[in-house]
């Protein structure tokens, strides 16, 4: 998944349009992941190929490459995770790497800030929950803020 990431912020650098993103990325495909696309796709025509988008190749991709029952265990850490002893900055760092593989849990930055919200430990969670947030990135830079004030 981190993979895909990598291409997808290529794909924003380089302003890729929409309907060349799977062409670009069959060319940074190697052995045996070169190998799985050609067997996955051996039955398809070439107008098939060519008109796949970016969200069908991910989503093959995934279902090769992170199978169904680590999807379950990567969600269900996901869902599980709750700050301990960690800092704020640790356990951002934890949400944030989960939440890549959990793009259903997060379907929205709203999703992702209830998500986040739930997890923190009650202290900070109860400051950070009386205030309005446009942006996950604003409610951790606060849930930051909010635990260094604490433990003055």
């Amino acid at each position: 998944m981190r993979w895909i990431s990598d291409v997808d912020g290529c794909f924003f650098t380089c302003s890729c349009p929409a309907d060349q993103k799977v062409r670009c990325t069959l060319n940074l495909l190697r052995t045996g992941a070169k190998d799985w696309w050609r067997l996955a796709t051996s039955s398809y025509s070439a107008e098939q190929r060519a008109a796949m988008s970016w969200e069908e190749f991910s989503e093959m991709y995934r279902s090769q490459y992170v199978p169904l029952v680590e999807q379950e265990r990567l969600a269900q850490e996901y869902l599980d995770l709750r700050q301990g002893f960690e800092m704020v900055m640790e356990i951002t760092k934890m949400f944030t790497e989960r939440d890549m593989f959990c793009p259903e849990f997060a379907a929205s930055e709203q999703a992702r800030m209830t998500r986040y919200l739930s997890m923190l430990k009650m202290d900070i969670k109860q400051f950070v929950s009386t205030q309005r947030y446009g942006t996950l990135f604003e409610m951790q830079k606060d849930s930051r803020r909010s635990e260094i004030e604490i433990d003055l």
